[in-house]
């Protein structure tokens, strides 16, 4: 007996596998609509999916042409969501290196962010994984210390926010690293 809520199953088209028609703009835009890609994994993806160097940058450039390409604001937009889930400057720069940016958007954007930023967003984090009493024991001040430079924040942005308890956590950092 059949569960009269089970979806109904159609045939598959008759011409075959519907995607294997596409062309390369029909793709990027299948792939745009689902979140925004920067130039170079796009293009890598459009490579990666058979079509000729040719047709991908005729892509690429159309798309970029018609505004759904921008590199720019897409490493803005990354890099405040990034800061936003508690990443510090060099793993914001990590993480867009990934995405394919080049070395110099990627700086030009950091620099707009600014170091009170940074303070601001590691002082956020520690706040939402640490009770404020909690950072005076040396352990959780030392876990609370290398979650930040985990994120990708600096030894000083980590020292100005725990303080003398930093010093501490970095010292009982470095024996556990030479116990180890």
């Amino acid at each position: 007996m059949k569960n009269p809520q089970s979806p109904i199953r159609l045939p598959p088209p008759l011409g075959g596998n519907p995607q294997s028609s596409l062309t390369p703009l029909d793709y990027a835009y299948r792939l745009l609509a689902q979140r925004a890609y920067s130039e170079q994994e796009l293009a890598d993806k459009l490579t990666a999916k058979g079509f000729t160097a040719a047709a991908v940058t005729r892509t690429v450039a159309r798309l970029k042409d018609q505004g759904y390409l921008d590199d720019t604001r897409l490493a803005a937009d990354q890099a405040e969501r990034l800061r936003a889930r508690g990443f510090g400057p060099a793993g914001i720069r990590a993480k867009l290196a990934q995405k394919g940016l080049s070395s110099e958007m990627i700086e030009q954007t950091l620099e707009s962010g600014g170091e009170n930023q940074d303070l601001e967003s590691a002082r956020q984090l520690l706040a939402s994984r640490f009770a404020p009493d909690a950072l005076k024991q040396p352990q959780i001040c030392a876990r609370a210390f290398r979650l930040l430079l985990r994120r990708g924040y600096s030894q000083e942005v980590g020292e100005s926010l725990l303080g003398s308890m930093a010093d501490d956590a970095w010292d009982i950092e470095k024996e556990h690293i030479d116990d180890g």
